[in-house]
């Protein structure tokens, strides 16, 4: 490791660590030369113990990347989603406007419609400012575990390069979804197109449990690629290797359950968050009418709003998180933790 944050591969990924290999961090002398050696005490020169972290130290490491630097984890995070959610509130506003005149002269069922698009623009927004947050702040976390605060302009002077990479990671990804889908969903939507009821909704059941079922696959074997990127430094197809290099054997089963679990904490937070921004759009939609054109731009407006102010509390908490689970997977493979003793011990953090 080095003391821009990155996290280099310090040898081959191609084998497990031996399954009794002590959960506790070496102490620091013997981490020079013989990193097996348990002690007990971890060191800790950040916010988790350098040792394989368990659950609760994930979530909990989580929540206390975000208290010990809010500035970067929360501030970074309002200004990403604000770079790509003030312009989508715009466009998605317009949109709203030509929908609503488009859609008119086809009555009043159709105009039930006119939100569609800006709730489209809205997640597509959402989804690439949360691809870009999810390096940026798994940087912000690496440092963090070695008790170093980087401010906003260092920590995207750092990763700056690292975003064509991830943005090519997030595009093969939605490519991805666009063809299983297509491929699973597609022939039962076929079948009932041409009224064959009957088999239609059977392959439509079969084929979305097949998508659910294949987009959990996917994105947990892919969930390492952003932290190999930005703190390994890999490319777009490099990062997916070893994104599938750190996700392999149980190892897969562990990380996909508590990357779900994180993900209903962070819903069931957004929802709580989000809940004056709904009564807000109900109240609205109520007082001006579920088809009228200006209640659906004020209601795209808030919508927008509400992702704006939540994302940038529940963002930071599931990419630290990931960033977490990346760094507990290479201390059990690769004794990571050892590298890491090693840098806080040769490069302290400033005092705070």
């Amino acid at each position: 490791m080095t003391a821009t944050g990155d996290f280099p591969a310090p040898g081959p990924q191609d084998r497990e660590v031996s399954a009794d290999r002590p959960t506790s961090a070496p102490s620091a002398a013997s981490a020079m030369s013989r990193p097996q050696t348990p002690m007990l005490t971890a060191h800790k020169p950040g916010i988790l113990p350098l040792r394989p972290l368990q659950l609760g130290d994930i979530l909990d490491g989580a929540v206390k990347a975000i208290r010990f630097n809010p500035k970067s984890m929360v501030g970074l995070s309002a200004i990403v989603l604000a770079v790509f959610l003030i312009p989508s509130a715009a466009l998605a506003v317009g949109a709203t406007h030509l929908s609503a005149t488009s859609l008119s002269r086809y009555g009043t069922g159709a105009e039930a419609f006119v939100g569609l698009p800006a709730v489209l623009l809205q997640n597509l927004s959402t989804t690439f400012a949360t691809a870009i947050l999810s390096g940026l702040l798994i940087h912000v976390v690496g440092q963090a575990v070695l008790g170093r605060k980087p401010g906003i302009e260092q920590t995207w002077r750092t990763t700056r390069g690292r975003v064509p990479a991830l943005f090519g990671v997030m595009i093969l990804a939605l490519l991805v979804t666009v063809l299983s889908t297509t491929l699973l969903i597609g022939p039962g939507v076929l079948l009932l197109v041409n009224n064959n009821l009957v088999a239609g909704m059977i392959l439509l059941l079969l084929g979305t449990l097949g998508l659910i079922a294949f987009s959990l696959f996917f994105s947990t074997k892919i969930s390492m690629a952003a932290p190999a990127i930005v703190l390994e430094g890999h490319g777009v197809l490099a990062g997916l290797r070893r994104s599938f290099a750190l996700t392999k054997g149980s190892a897969f089963w562990r990380i996909l359950g508590i990357t779900l679990l994180a993900g209903l904490l962070a819903a069931i937070a957004g929802g709580i968050l989000g809940l004056p921004f709904s009564f807000i759009n109900l109240t609205i939609t109520a007082l001006s009418g579920q088809n009228s054109e200006f209640g659906q731009m004020i209601v795209t407006f808030v919508s927008h709003l509400s992702a704006l102010l939540t994302g940038a509390i529940t963002t930071p908490f599931v990419a630290a998180v990931t960033g977490l689970l990346y760094i507990d997977r290479r201390m059990r493979l690769e004794a990571l933790d050892v590298v890491l003793i090693r840098e806080s011990l040769s490069n302290p953090a400033p005092p705070l």
